[in-house]
């Protein structure tokens, strides 16, 4: 019986894309391991948002060259976005690796590996398969599930917007929408083994269409799966947030309170330049309206300190943007040019020192603004779903808010919690960034 050991870099569509994976190597008898020298094959999944994420990887699969002297037959398989953007470099850099396999090739691995000696695949000398297919949505493949608390479901792969900072779309193609019918099968087996909350993904994710659904259609349909309880979502864009939307993630008590949406920048200039499709009037309205409707409705989004260009009127737009968006979290990122964007073709306008200084100001703001945002849930009475014991303290439990606040609580002495429950929680401390509870 064949042992794979399976590391994943980068976002929660690789996290998926791993567990879809692993669903197939477990159809072709395999058992996953997570120890990789215990492994017979070990699928690498990688990322190329930034360099940084491309070199760590290539780090440690070159430290993988051990294993083959304790297991001279051991298979090793880079994929993901890494595969697709450095593939041929990687062949020749990395002399431990089999295959290199692209985002739209991850059906061919079974019969890479396992093909019989009539398989063409198997025979095949070649080692890299990168190329772009916009046909494949990977219909009728479902991920395996990673835990028995939550599921990601992708309902959408690559991307249109083409920003002039990110590699995605280069690597991942256009947008692809999966059949409406196929993800609520794929959210049904996840509720029919006990999972009730699922983060439906894609890199537009509200930009979701199909002759007969569009996102706002898709989200009711989940909801009215038997079993689940919480829906999220990730990542959304500004450009399509409609009414019809807004009034389905406010009303629909299955869909939870939180979204992730991408700022990038307070300048509209800035915005501009960087093609996000959106301006700070259409980014405020959609705050507006969650907000006024929910004030606890929590918001986090991303942002780039010091793109190329960025005058310090441009930042200071930034700062108040952020002053007024009033995000729960942040996260935070200093611009480097990425080679293969349209942006490492201009000149760098600013210092590394002062995109730092520009970083540093940003995240004190946000320090300041996310504990502000804390506070305002003392003395609430929470649902939580309770995803494991707390890494701290084996005694104790931590769990998610509806609108994603992380909660530790002790338990009652002889109550059993156990991960998947829903329990009520009184917020009653903070320590640091993580709130803290009493069972009601």
């Amino acid at each position: 019986m064949k042992k794979y050991h399976l590391a994943t870099y980068g976002c929660q569509m690789n996290e998926y894309d791993s567990a879809m994976i692993a669903q197939e190597l477990d159809m072709c008898g395999c058992v996953e391991t997570n120890n990789q020298e215990d492994a017979d094959i070990i699928i690498v999944n990688t990322c190329s948002v930034r360099e940084k994420a491309e070199e760590t990887a290539i780090v440690n699969i070159s430290k993988l060259k051990y294993l083959r002297k304790k297991n001279p037959d051991v298979k090793v398989v880079v994929c993901g976005c890494m595969a697709k953007n450095r593939g041929p470099e990687l062949l020749k850099r990395l002399k431990n690796v089999n295959y290199i396999v692209g985002p739209d090739q991850y059906r061919k691995i079974p019969e890479l590996l396992f093909g019989d000696a009539h398989s063409p695949l198997h025979q095949t000398r070649h080692k890299m398969f990168i190329d772009e297919d916009l046909s494949e949505n990977y219909l009728g493949e479902y991920a395996k599930l990673q835990n028995n608390v939550s599921a990601f479901v992708a309902i959408q792969r690559g991307c249109n917007k083409r920003c002039s900072y990110c590699i995605v779309p280069y690597l991942r193609g256009p947008e692809k929408y999966r059949d409406m019918d196929d993800v609520l099968t794929e959210v049904k087996r996840a509720a029919d083994k006990g999972i009730t909350e699922v983060m439906l993904l894609g890199q537009t994710v509200n930009a979701y269409k199909t002759p007969n659904a569009d996102f706002t259609t898709l989200l009711t349909k989940v909801s009215e799966i038997g079993g689940i309880k919480r829906i999220r979502f990730t990542s959304p864009h500004p450009r399509h947030y409609t009414n019809e939307l807004i009034d389905v993630l406010l009303n629909n008590p299955k869909v939870c309170h939180y979204a992730h949406i991408p700022l990038q920048s307070g300048s509209d200039a800035i915005l501009k330049k960087m093609r996000r499709q959106h301006n700070m009037e259409q980014y405020m309205t959609v705050i507006e309206q969650l907000r006024s409707r929910d004030p606890y409705y929590a918001i986090s989004t991303d942002v780039i300190c010091g793109f190329v260009g960025e005058t310090a009127d441009d930042f200071e737009q930034t700062i108040k943007a952020f002053e007024a968006c009033q995000f729960d979290t942040a996260y935070m990122f200093i611009y480097s040019p990425r080679k293969g964007t349209e942006s490492f073709k201009e000149v760098e306008t600013l210092t590394a020192e002062e995109k730092l200084a520009r970083h540093t100001r940003l995240v004190e703001l946000q320090n300041a603004i996310t504990l502000k945002r804390n506070q305002m849930m003392m003395g609430r009475t929470e649902e939580i779903l309770v995803e494991a014991s707390s890494t701290r303290d084996a005694t104790e439990f931590v769990g998610k808010t509806d609108n994603f606040k992380k909660v530790i609580f002790k338990p009652e002495v002889g109550r059993i919690i156990k991960p998947g429950d829903y329990v009520k929680v009184k917020i009653d401390d903070i320590r640091g960034w993580t709130l803290r509870g009493t069972l009601v």
